[in-house]
């Protein structure tokens, strides 16, 4: 398989070649500049000649440039050495080809100098003769320095093979982050994974402590229920009855870990049924789910525990109550359920402690908690369907939920 393309900023650090090449043009009077395999220069020019830096503030000669680059770059692939040659405007100019595996992922370019073996370099591309009908840029070309061939020579190979090392050292480190980063995401999903599994078992666990006799626990309550109707009691009649049916529903059989929507709207408003028996005004709630996301599906009494914090933290440690609204809407492929209330809010760090699961870990909760629905939506669904927390951390800015699930695909079957 052929191996894939390498860019050279990718593997450059163009800051750290950028002082290279300005201390390799001090140290040897020569004109630098690092370019990409097309040409394109990727640092700032570095001692150019005035000649060469009018030269390229001329749209056409600087193309003219750029492709001398690229054509002195691909030349010097060939033998993996300096290649020196004469440019279009009829300088020195050599090219330092940069490979990683054999691969030419750009070149440096110096030179801009007149040599003493001029009459055997051959010029890497037909020579302009345009620019020397410009006589500033003829008095400035008969102003370049004239400099040893030799001294070209040896600087050329001393920086092609010094500099083509680092180079290959730099992407060797890189690749070997790259290998870290996978193996620690790697494990860090696997931690996830393992925590997830482990609070399921917990979950499955308490369900099957509260199933040790769930007929007669039924029993009582419908016999409640009835003794209720009889006695005229409605109010307590209501707590039984819808307490009975969020019994039933947690205490359910199924492999599936997830609900749809519509059993998890009717567990919800059981359970605010009997919080609003229980705070009577002090507990108002709205809940706004139209019938067509009825059938989607969400984790497992994912709704309930977020209403659960809601009337926790936003409703009952105020003497004024507060509000708790249940919405939804559809974006994109998505649907996004809101659970808003009317609350103080939570400081950042909070909502992040939270997502990280802080007190779940420490055993500070009994609860599934946040942590755990955020955990199995990213488990279910991928890591974009993440839990959204928004929070003003005002009195009473309140805060919002945000569970997203895919909506499922038209023309697949209800769940």
């Amino acid at each position: 398989m052929a191996e894939k393309n390498i860019f050279i900023r990718d593997v450059i650090d163009v800051k750290e070649l950028q002082t290279l090449q300005d201390n390799w043009a001090k140290a040897t009077d020569l004109a630098f500049i690092t370019v990409d395999v097309n040409g394109t220069p990727i640092t700032e020019q570095s001692n150019f000649t005035p000649f060469c830096k009018k030269l390229r503030k001329v749209p056409a000669f600087r193309e003219r440039c750029y492709h001398c680059d690229a054509c002195g770059g691909r030349r010097a692939k060939k033998t993996g050495r300096a290649s020196i040659y004469m440019c279009h405007a009829g300088l020195v100019d050599y090219s330092i080809p940069i490979m990683i595996h054999g691969q030419l992922i750009g070149s440096i370019q110096s030179g801009q100098v007149v040599s003493d073996h001029m009459e055997k370099l051959k010029p890497v591309m037909k020579l302009s003769e345009e620019w020397k009908e410009d006589p500033e840029l003829v008095k400035l070309h008969s102003q370049v320095t004239v400099m040893p061939h030799e001294k070209i020579v040896a600087v050329a190979q001393t920086i092609c093979d010094s500099y083509n090392y680092t180079v290959e050292k730099q992407y060797a480190s890189k690749i070997e982050a790259e290998l870290r980063e996978k193996d620690l995401r790697l494990v860090k999903e696997e931690k996830l994974r393992i925590e997830m599994e482990k609070s399921l078992r917990d979950i499955e666990l308490k369900a099957l402590h509260y199933q040790i006799n769930p007929h007669f626990l039924f029993n009582v309550l419908n016999t409640i229920g009835r003794l209720a109707f009889f006695e005229n009691a409605k109010m307590t009649e209501d707590v039984v009855y819808a307490f009975s049916d969020m019994m039933r529903y947690i205490l359910r059989k199924s492999n599936n870990p997830l609900s749809t929507l519509g059993d998890e709207m009717t567990h919800v408003l059981n359970y605010l049924k009997i919080h609003k028996i229980r705070l009577g005004s002090r507990l108002q709630y709205s809940i706004e789910i139209p019938e067509e996301y009825r059938v989607v599906q969400v984790p497992f009494l994912s709704l309930t525990t977020i209403v659960e914090n809601s009337i926790k933290y936003a409703v009952e440690n105020r003497t004024s109550g507060g509000t708790v609204l249940v919405t939804c809407h559809a974006r994109k492929g998505d649907l996004y359920i809101e659970i808003t209330d009317d609350g103080d809010g939570m400081s950042r760090e909070q909502i992040r402690s939270l997502l990280r699961g802080d007190a779940f870990k420490n055993k500070e909760s009994n609860s599934v908690g946040v942590y755990n629905i955020n955990s199995r939506l990213i488990h279910h669904f991928g890591p974009e369907y993440a839990l959204q927390i928004e929070s003003d951390n005002v009195p009473s800015g309140g805060t919002k939920v945000i569970i997203k699930v895919p909506l499922p695909e038209k023309g697949s079957a209800d769940v």
